[in-house]
């Protein structure tokens, strides 16, 4: 692994972790990259860099979106056992972050760096070579940390200029209509090849030990790969649930060697009720789920969470209740048979199954 100049090198906020790192034996380094078996199991990322060692990230994390008191809750989690948080540079209007590093400064104060297995997201208004790496700079200060272990793209689509976009407007002059300068639809993908690059000399310089995307399409890979000169990215994450399963989406990771890692793998809490309705209710609440759940003896939660580790799927639940954390990843000790994961994977609806980013015109992502 290249040497790190961090930019949090001179914060003092930064000295637990790197002392931590210097410690011995943590539960995560030693995991194999094998099935998932419990909280420590890895997953193998692709190798990023001639000479560069593989990285292993845990199927099951902890994630903080839309989570309050950020900090209380990743304590709890790692805690239970966790050894994954996953959090994003916008999140919580930017709150998240300060509040996840706070909680890890403490933890680091007793266990070695490597024990954490931390990842963060660029958000789409640092599109670009230069204002990329301001953006993780600014992470890695919030997150008092040196380095870490998974950076993604948030998303592929464009800065808006104001979150007050107006419907008829949109309808008269397109979904683009509100995108910032220098992000209008002509220009996206080779402002997010500016992103990868960026992206990939932040690598290099040791501020992350991998990167990867978030809400990438076929269609977006493909055009990254065009110019990528780090290839494949480690992990695509993205919404997946029995509702929307992105099955081609899950073929072309699998032959790109790009890990997809499941958010909302409960069906995601952006959804209207009328939505949800439509689509015949919450997926915690199908037949189909509680239909396993009782044979097993499991929660409707752990069901959905066991499908996806069956079909090769990370997952990244989250909660604000220890107990719920605690359940979260109790998806280990039980297998859901053939004709179980059948009956979930009918029911797929395709896009019509997306319940994330409701307030997205161009959340449906046909776009390149």
């Amino acid at each position: 692994m290249p040497k790190r100049d961090s930019p949090a090198s001179s914060s003092s906020a930064a000295a637990p972790a790197k002392r931590a790192a210097t410690a011995t034996s943590s539960p995560l380094a030693e995991t194999t990259a094998e099935s998932a078996s419990s909280l420590d199991s890895c997953v193998l990322l692709a190798q990023q860099g001639e000479g560069a060692a593989r990285v292993r990230m845990p199927w099951v994390g902890f994630g903080t979106y839309k989570l309050p008191q950020a900090r209380k809750a990743v304590t709890s989690a790692l805690r239970s056992g966790y050894r994954l948080v996953d959090t994003a540079f916008i999140y919580g209007g930017e709150k998240t972050e300060p509040e996840v590093g706070a909680a890890l400064e403490a933890a680091l104060a007793t266990r070695p760096r490597d024990a954490v297995f931390v990842t963060t997201k660029h958000w789409r208004k640092f599109h670009g070579y230069e204002e990329s790496l301001k953006c993780l700079q600014t992470s890695l200060r919030r997150l008092r940390l040196d380095h870490v272990d998974l950076w993604l793209m948030h998303w592929p689509g464009p800065a808006w200029t104001t979150m007050n976009r107006r419907n008829d407007m949109i309808e008269q002059h397109g979904a683009w209509h509100y995108a910032a300068a220098g992000h209008e639809e002509a220009n996206i993908a080779a402002l997010r090849a500016e992103t990868w690059r960026g992206m990939e000399e932040a690598l290099a310089r040791g501020w992350c030990r991998a990167i990867g995307v978030s809400n990438f399409t076929v269609e977006h890979l493909r055009r990254l790969k065009a110019t990528a000169r780090v290839w494949p990215p480690a992990v695509n994450q993205v919404e997946l649930h029995p509702y929307h399963q992105q099955r081609e989406l899950q073929a072309y990771c699998a032959q790109e060697g790009i890990v997809l890692q499941a958010y909302a793998s409960l069906g995601g809490q952006d959804a209207s009720r009328a939505k949800l309705e439509a689509l015949g209710g919450s997926l915690l609440t199908s037949a189909a789920v509680l239909g396993a759940a009782a044979a097993h003896g499991v929660t409707a939660a752990q069901v959905l969470l066991r499908w996806a580790l069956q079909k090769q799927l990370a997952t990244i639940p989250k909660s604000s209740s220890e107990a719920r954390m605690l359940e979260n990843g109790a998806v280990f000790g039980f297998a859901l048979s053939a004709a179980e994961m059948a009956a979930l994977d009918a029911l797929e609806q395709g896009d019509a199954g997306r319940l994330c980013w409701k307030n997205d015109p161009l959340r449906m992502l046909g776009f390149s």
